[in-house]
């Protein structure tokens, strides 16, 4: 596990790693981009999720053949005996003993099915062994299942089921990047309070040294040791309780990250530094009044609603469609011997039939209920956009307020110290213990100060929805890219990352 060298002037969030147990790898120094891009190669519910697109684009591609011609070949052979029995002939009194006769059938057909897109569907069958080798039939509605607008709705659900997949695997990608940035800040937190903790220990094993030479000199009795004892027993305990939270969060990055290895990540300092400078700029950027729009325009759920409305606006058509009635001209016939050819023209109605005034009804209602939702996501969009970015200036300023306390508590100890160390000023040992804890606390709301303002970054950046544009400069989405940008998902991406920098998609 990394340790840092015990250092009290060394500042907050600059882990500096040390070797680790025996029993684990050596640490490997990890960025934020790489960690995105190992979740991205190798989390195991993304990778189940690309495999259900691979389903999914054969379902579309399904759906597209919907008016391609069907030909289907069938090749037979039969073979049937028959037998005749025995009969007395009463003319010459001599009896037939009768026989056996083999007969053997071939069959060559060929069946076509062909739907159009304005509802015509001709079937043609070719049987040249047949004494009338070619039939057919043509049907064509009217009335109901007439126009391409009604046949195409199938297929145009369809389009619009895929590009409601694609837009949920982009809100997988924006959830689990998410979730890896904060399992990253975990590590962070995790990382420096083991830093915390080991300058804590430094500080009051210093301290007991100290003592023990003024008890040695005489200057102190040897009760005063009991309490500082007791202090450092105390430090080296958190000590190992920061410990072994720190390999609990490096656990869960090897989960996410679908491994088995063991291996040990650490965070540079530096890493860390730019990280935090990175947030400070990005949330620096973002204001409730231009976010709001990018959030309507980006949100995979809400686009996802938007297409669900216009699937529901086909499934209308559709039921309004059915309540007409059914009218079809027929064209019916064959060529060959006896050849024939009919036409027809057949209209019906099943009447008082309260299936299909439910269906209509049912489709108006859901249209309806889909609109109500989509009214309840704006209004929800802009709240959550705007608690989430108060939330970053929350955390913005308790950071500032978090590193003034730190400086003071640091100032303050080192005082008092020095004051103990020559006999001054009346400090007791009660005090610089108390001063101590104060320390540390402050050294650790620091800590999570800056780790919850990273991650509210993250959450205004995942509820927004441009998770993936904020880092698509790092990431290699190259492999993914088919499956969550794709040709029915039409709605145009852009969004602003300032004035200089626009992506779109």
């Amino acid at each position: 596990l990394p340790c840092a060298t015990p250092d009290p002037q060394s500042q907050v969030l600059h882990p500096a790693p040390g070797p680790s147990p025996s029993t684990l790898a050596a640490p490997i120094s990890l960025t934020l981009p790489e960690l995105l891009n190992l979740t991205l190669a190798g989390n195991r519910e993304l990778q189940n999720r690309r495999l259900d697109r691979l389903v999914e684009r054969q379902q579309l591609a399904e759906a597209e053949q919907q008016f391609d011609p069907r030909l289907t070949p069938s090749l037979g052979v039969s073979s049937s005996l028959r037998q005749d029995r025995g009969e007395a002939n009463p003319g010459d009194g001599l009896f037939n003993q009768g026989g056996t006769e083999a007969d053997l059938e071939g069959q060559i057909r060929l069946d076509l099915d062909w739907a159009t897109r304005l509802g015509s569907r001709l079937t043609v069958g070719v049987d040249p062994l047949a004494s009338q080798p070619l039939e057919f039939r043509l049907s064509q509605p009217l009335v109901r299942g007439f126009g391409s607008a009604i046949n195409e709705a199938p297929l145009n659900q369809a389009r619009l089921e895929e590009g409601r997949n694609q837009l949920a695997l982009r809100r997988t990608l924006i959830d689990t990047l998410t979730t890896s940035i904060a399992g990253y800040t975990n590590l962070i937190s995790a990382q420096t309070q083991v830093e915390i903790q080991a300058q804590a220990l430094a500080r009051r094993q210093r301290q007991l040294e100290i003592l023990q030479a003024l008890v040695a000199a005489g200057r102190r009795a040897p009760i005063d040791l009991f309490d500082t004892e007791r202090s450092l027993a105390d430090a080296q305990r958190r000590l190992v309780d920061a410990q072994n939270q720190l390999l609990q969060a490096n656990n869960a990055l090897l989960n996410l990250i679908g491994t088995d290895r063991a291996l040990v990540f650490v965070v540079d300092p530096g890493d860390i530094d730019q990280l935090f400078l990175l947030a400070q700029e990005r949330a620096a950027r973002y204001q409730t009044t231009d976010l709001v729009p990018i959030a309507l325009a980006q949100r995979p759920d809400y686009q996802q609603s938007q297409l669900q409305r216009q699937q529901l606006e086909l499934e209308r058509q559709l039921a309004v469609d059915q309540q007409r009635w059914q009218v079809d001209a027929i064209v019916d016939g064959n060529l060959g011997d006896g050849s024939r050819t009919e036409l027809g023209l057949v209209a019906r109605r099943t009447l008082n039939d309260p299936q299909l005034e439910t269906g209509q009804v049912t489709s108006q209602v859901r249209l309806q209920q889909q609109d109500n939702t989509l009214t309840q996501q704006q209004d929800q969009i802009r709240n959550d956009v705007t608690t989430r970015q108060g939330d970053v200036a929350a955390n913005q300023r308790a950071v500032a307020a978090a590193e003034r306390a730190t400086q003071n508590a640091r100032r303050q100890l080192q005082a008092n110290q020095e004051q103990y160390r020559l006999g001054r000023g009346n400090v007791t040992l009660f005090q610089i213990i108390a001063q101590e804890e104060d320390l540390v606390s402050a050294q650790t709301n620091e800590l999570e100060s800056r780790i919850a303002f990273l991650n509210s970054v993250a959450q205004l950046e995942q509820t927004v929805g441009i998770t993936l544009d904020v880092w698509a400069d790092q990431l290699d989405l190259s492999p993914l890219r088919e499956d969550f940008e794709g040709r029915y998902n039409t709605t145009r991406l852009s969004v602003w990352l300032g004035p200089e920098n626009t992506v779109n998609w």
